[in-house]
């Protein structure tokens, strides 16, 4: 499924994905139609790092994330997504999504998701429940439901 999204440049108007697991379930249940991929290039994202001491004092500084730390993320997203029982995606990418019609921004995109999250009984979670209760929120946002071929694709993993 993941081969099925197009490589193409960010269009105006999308938001990028967070690069966590959350940000891949989006990708996976908006799919491909609504989802892009871009080439990530090499990181020259900043990480602020603060290194606190025994006496209290503390030091921060700035560095560049490195390949390791990028991979390190990737994995995270892996098994994230392998929890989830969905496929793991291709590695090296930036993920953008066009917004859902009557959502205005990035902000209420994922605060919307949260609310969904935050409504699922404690008993029933669990990454697969989670994936799943997103995906039909995602699909409720889109004005749709979710495919059947998505669905058979992720139970098959």
């Amino acid at each position: 499924m993941w081969d099925s999204y197009r490589i193409a440049a960010c269009p105006a108007g999308w938001i990028e994905l967070s690069e966590n697991g959350r940000g891949a379930i989006a990708a996976w249940y908006a799919g491909s139609n609504r989802v892009v991929r871009a080439p990530m290039g090499v990181r020259t994202d900043q990480v602020q790092v603060t290194c606190e001491y025994p006496d209290g004092s503390s030091k921060s500084w700035s560095e560049t994330f490195t390949p390791a730390e990028v991979e390190e993320i990737e994995k995270d997203i892996d098994s994230y997504l392998h929890d989830s029982r969905l496929r793991s995606r291709p590695h090296g990418y930036r993920w953008f999504m066009r917004l859902p019609p009557k959502v205005k921004d990035e902000r209420e995109f994922w605060g919307l998701l949260g609310q969904a999250d935050a409504k699922m009984p404690p008993a029933n979670r669990d990454l697969p429940a989670e994936a799943k209760n997103l995906g039909q929120t995602i699909a409720t946002l889109f004005e749709r439901t979710a495919s059947k071929d998505t669905q058979a694709f992720a139970g098959n993993h």
